[in-house]
């Protein structure tokens, strides 16, 4: 979308692994700046919304860049401003419901972390808007959220396969998902990489991760010395 406000809302941190350093409670100020990997326009609705922009957001965390997805429709926010955010447990009344955090999680777990092309981007924001806001999530192609047009139908399908993996009972999720939460403006999403079990590896932390880890490190380092 190429507007100075979003009309869409909340988004995905992408700290992975390091996001278990962030405990629930904690203030953050948050800046959207651009799309990080392109972006396509569709014509959604979930009660009529219109024509809005689909595809990963870049901010930054604090300071520290970080990579988003949209995952309210109605709420908004301005692009390079800044806003104070707070992270909220699951279940809480601010908070993802539980069946949210369980979907989002198993959607991140299953896409194998954050997008590798403007294609990924895409499908991925549309399925993180049909887990947010339609009653029975399984396709972006209908039900209460659905696509009216605009993306490729690679991109929807792409959700689409995605959100059938999600939905199986069996699906694996490695990230639990919290809610960042603004009273002013769009709310965000942080995954916390869960602990590996046998059989079901972890996906490797990104850049931002990478950061987060090697700094803790080195503070556990200096206290022990």
């Amino acid at each position: 979308m190429r507007r100075s406000v979003l009309a869409a809302a909340a988004a995905l941190l992408s700290l992975q692994a390091g996001a278990a350093l962030i405990p629930s409670g904690t203030t953050a100020t948050v800046r959207i700046n651009d799309f990080a990997r392109g972006h396509a326009v569709a014509d959604v609705s979930v009660d009529s919304n219109g024509n809005i922009g689909v595809g990963q957001l870049r901010g930054t965390f604090n300071g520290a860049s970080f990579l988003t997805y949209c995952t309210d429709l109605f709420q908004s926010f301005s692009w390079g401003q800044s806003y104070t955010y707070t992270l909220v447990d699951n279940g809480a009344a601010t908070g993802f419901t539980l069946r949210q955090a369980d979907l989002l999680g198993k959607l991140y777990t299953a896409a194998g972390g954050d997008a590798a092309s403007t294609d990924d981007s895409v499908a991925f924001q549309l399925a993180v808007w049909e887990v947010m806001a339609d009653t029975a999530p399984s396709s972006v192609q209908s039900g209460n959220f659905r696509v009216l047009s605009g993306t490729t139908a690679a991109q929807r399908n792409r959700a689409d396969s995605w959100l059938g993996a999600v939905l199986d009972p069996g699906a694996a999720r490695s990230f639990d998902a919290r809610r960042l939460v603004s009273s002013v403006a769009q709310d965000f999403v942080v995954f916390t990489a869960l602990p590996p079990s046998a059989g079901s590896p972890v996906p490797e932390p990104g850049g931002p991760a990478l950061l987060v880890l090697a700094l803790a490190a080195l503070a556990a380092v200096r206290r022990r010395a």
